[in-house]
């Protein structure tokens, strides 16, 4: 039955990676925590067993536009659903009740602070739920990166319904996180499933901004004509400005922020997913769960708050599966300036885990470990092989410079400090700081005192860096430096250090180029046939084009160039429900 659902309503041949076992899970009653990146298929694996089962699904969702966008999804694809929100009049959320009470409806989509209102649970508890969903569940812990305050009391949904099945998703979640998910839902026993973190068809690219970075953007952006991307910055004025600067420049953009009343943020919305503008300028407003599949590179024009907005972020692209490019821009003032917006709260251990985000993601921006691989281990996951799709794997041939002898300054001087002090202690022995505690401690007598000042302290804390990176040196208790077994092999001169000369100074931009080749071949000529009659129908119908078929189904049907109902129900993307709706169109541009 599952597969037959799989294929006739969602097109789908074969399950994704964990799809499977998260549907057996839903359909088994058993509690699901499912922790998959962007693009692994999470909706799936609520919607098709939502369809299997009786009753109504109750998803919570925690933006309004979030839950627009699925619902237009399931109602393309002729399933019922609908929302209850702060957004509808109380005739249309009296309409939406008793469709809901009547049977009519199989998903149902709720805000948290719509969920957590007595009338709303006296209603749920007239209906015939099967599971509840939570959606963006990372939201539920403070020690993630979008904390909610309203997602705290979804843990009362057992309580209030014991007998309920609770299923949780969330792209993003460190093993502290998932901890929290589990203990505040109060799952029972659940099934979790966490999928692999890297996606191999996103390169990711970083490097330090030029001035306002407006010259490195228009390097990327002639690389990506025409093709669909979203552009983060850092306020409501630089969304503005930066696009007026594009559309100048002969780009086709529009701004998105907080700032802009609700009906023109709704409006842009709508005319960056049907296509009409290519380049979305966008604050962190432009949020969670962009239903956009074709979009096909992702911009911060400065460093993002911590790893997993990063990581949400880069997620937005290539969630068809094809190959997508992300550039991030920074500078060392966008740490500064991220910090200086904690200073506003008062001193707690929640502040300091912010604090320490920060750092984190700067270090990961100036780093020269693959990418791919730190992230991978930020979220407890593992990356052995270099994978080739970021800068830092393919950068071979950029300028580096030889760091051995200051990194054995660096290395004696944490010896002779018998291995007992952090950072900054070891950078003001070498500069010769004459800071009472290494007076006291009579660092001044000691023959490393003084050997550093030919750098800045900011050059020795990068050397520092990139020692850590190579494992050289650990840190210990109280961030203490501790010398590791290659450390002996630079202080006896048999190993070489180097690094990115960038890293010392800001280097020149350099053009890139790394789309890979398609996986397969397809007609190029009848792929764009293909796009024009999408966005013909399209427009008709006044939907996304992305939701009649995907690029990736389109390139799949270039190259298959089945001829009738039965070669095209073979191609991958293509089920019984859209080909009633749409099967006659193409099939006609493909004869």
């Amino acid at each position: 039955m599952k597969h037959k659902v799989l294929k006739d309503i969602f097109g789908h041949n074969d399950f994704r990676v964990l799809q499977e076992e998260g549907v057996d899970a839903i359909l088994a009653n058993r509690d699901l925590l499912m922790i998959l990146p962007t693009g692994g298929g999470k909706s799936l694996v609520y919607q098709l067993p939502t369809l299997i089962k009786d009753g109504i699904s109750i998803v919570i969702s925690p933006l309004i536009a979030l839950m627009q966008d699925q619902i237009r999804a399931l109602k393309a694809q002729k399933i019922s659903a609908d929302m209850i929100s702060s957004a509808q009049s109380r005739e249309d959320v009296e309409e939406i009740i008793e469709l809901a009470k009547d049977g009519a409806l199989k998903f149902l989509y709720l805000s948290p602070e719509r969920l957590n209102t007595e009338s709303t649970v006296n209603l749920l508890r007239t209906l015939n739920i099967n599971f509840f969903v939570i959606d963006e569940a990372h939201c539920i812990s403070q020690w993630g990166h979008e904390f909610r305050d309203d997602y705290r009391a979804l843990g009362n949904l057992k309580a209030n319904f014991p007998h309920a099945t609770v299923c949780a998703f969330t792209a993003t979640s460190t093993n502290h996180v998932t901890d929290d998910i589990v203990r505040e839902l109060r799952l029972e026993n659940p099934l979790v499933l966490k999928g692999k973190i890297f996606r191999k068809n996103i390169f990711i690219s970083a490097e330090r901004r030029i001035t306002n970075g407006h010259a490195q953007l228009q390097n990327f952006l002639n690389r990506h004509k025409n093709e669909s991307g979203i552009i983060y910055v850092s306020s409501r004025k630089k969304a503005e400005e930066l696009s007026a600067f594009l559309n100048m420049k002969g780009f086709r953009s529009l701004a998105y922020h907080a700032g802009l009343p609700n009906h023109v943020r709704e409006q842009n919305f709508k005319i960056f997913v049907n296509d009409k503008v290519n380049i979305m300028v966008a604050t962190i407003a432009f949020g969670m769960g962009i239903d956009k599949s074709d979009i096909r590179f992702v911009v911060h024009m400065s460093l993002p708050k911590s790893q997993e907005n990063y990581y949400q972020e880069i997620g937005r692209a290539g969630r068809d599966g094809e190959d997508s490019e992300t550039l991030l821009l920074f500078n060392a003032s966008d740490m500064i300036l991220q910090k200086r917006f904690l200073e506003e709260l008062p001193e707690s251990e929640y502040k300091e885990h912010l604090d320490a985000k920060i750092d984190g993601i700067y270090k990961f921006s100036t780093s020269e470990i693959c990418f791919h691989k730190q992230l991978a281990e930020y979220f407890d996951d593992t990356l052995e092989a270099c994978t080739n799709r970021c800068d830092n794997c393919l950068q071979s041939n950029v300028k580096r410079e030889d760091i051995t002898k200051e990194s054995q300054m660096l290395l004696s001087t944490i010896y002779k400090t018998q291995q007992g002090f952090g950072k900054n202690y070891i950078v003001d022995v070498l500069r010769g700081s004459k800071e009472q505690k290494l007076l006291a401690n009579g660092a001044d007598k000691l023959s490393v005192y003084n050997i550093g000042t030919h750098l800045t302290k900011k050059v020795w804390f990068v050397i520092l860096e990139r020692l850590i990176e190579l494992k050289v040196l650990s840190m210990g208790e109280f961030s203490v430096l501790k010398l590791t077994e290659s450390a002996i092999e630079i202080l006896k001169a048999q190993r070489t250090v180097d690094i990115k000369s960038s890293r010392l100074e800001v280097s020149s931009y350099k053009e890139k180029k790394i789309r890979q080749a398609e996986d397969f071949d397809f007609d190029d000529t009848l792929f764009e046939a293909l796009r024009v009659k999408r966005a013909e129908i399209a427009k008709e119908l006044g939907i996304p084009a992305y939701l009649i078929f995907s690029d990736k189904t389109l390139k799949h049907l270039a190259s298959d160039k089945p001829h009738d109902k039965a070669s095209m129900l073979e191609v991958n993307g293509v089920g019984e429900k859209k080909f009633e709706q749409f099967g006659e169109a193409f099939l006609e541009v493909l004869n």
